[in-house]
């Protein structure tokens, strides 16, 4: 590793190009360019090799936040038509008996599909919250549409995952982004701040209502299970 590369602080831009696609590129932080440091916390110096096993958690997770976003928020995937679609009210045929289309996608055909990547991105706790659309309080946290992936019965093509009837119509024809979500994915950037060997800060650099603004989230390796996010980077 390069040895000039800030030992416990550094910045990498994040180019997300498509769904599960990343460019990354990493620049030093000179001293001219200081960097606030939560005054609560001593300052952690990983050894290098532990360092970039935090860049590259880091990115996966970032990109992997970013797949999550479009799957639950603003594309979705591509639902199998029911039977008797129509060009006026029911663009994807009759409702489904169990409120979900059954899914179309290549990469995503059973609901493990979805879950194993949400669990493999974030916290136990904010792992159900993502699957389950829902905070602490049983409001939902990201859209009006409730639990947006569930499971079927097999169908003819060992497909199991469903996606929720009323964001699959909002979603239709897809892909058709979500033009109210105020974030951009496009240039993505973030600070590291290694706080121990199991714990980071990550402030991700983000376009939000076409402003630069930085979210801040916590990147935990809990009972060396791996490295999770917090929460969700959607808002």
């Amino acid at each position: 590793m390069n040895s000039s590369k800030s030992a416990f602080i550094a910045t990498v831009v994040v180019a997300l190009l498509a769904i599960a696609a990343a460019v990354f590129a990493f620049w030093n932080i000179s001293e001219d360019e200081p960097m606030h440091i939560p005054d609560s916390e001593q300052v952690y110096r990983p050894p290098y090799e532990l360092e970039d096993e935090m860049f590259s958690a880091a990115e996966r997770l970032i990109t992997n936040n970013h797949t999550l976003v479009r799957l639950y928020i603003t594309h979705g995937i591509p639902v199998i038509n029911e039977p008797y679609a129509n060009t006026t009210d029911r663009p994807l045929g009759n409702p489904p008996e169990d409120g979900y289309f059954y899914s179309a996608s290549s990469e995503f055909r059973t609901i493990e599909d979805v879950e194993n990547l949400v669990r493999e991105t974030f916290l136990a706790d904010e792992a159900e919250r993502v699957l389950n659309n829902s905070l602490d309080g049983g409001e939902p946290y990201y859209s009006e549409f409730g639990r947006i992936f569930g499971e079927k019965r097999a169908n003819r093509d060992g497909i199991t995952l469903g996606i929720n009837e009323q964001f699959a119509l909002a979603m239709h024809p897809y892909p058709k982004p979500n033009e109210d979500y105020h974030i951009s994915w496009i240039d993505v950037g973030f600070d590291l701040i290694a706080i121990s060997a199991t714990r980071c800060e990550l402030r991700i650099r983000l376009t939000i209502n076409g402003e630069p603004d930085v979210i801040i989230r916590q990147m935990t390796n809990h009972d060396g299970e791996g490295w999770r996010l917090d929460r969700l980077v959607h808002e």
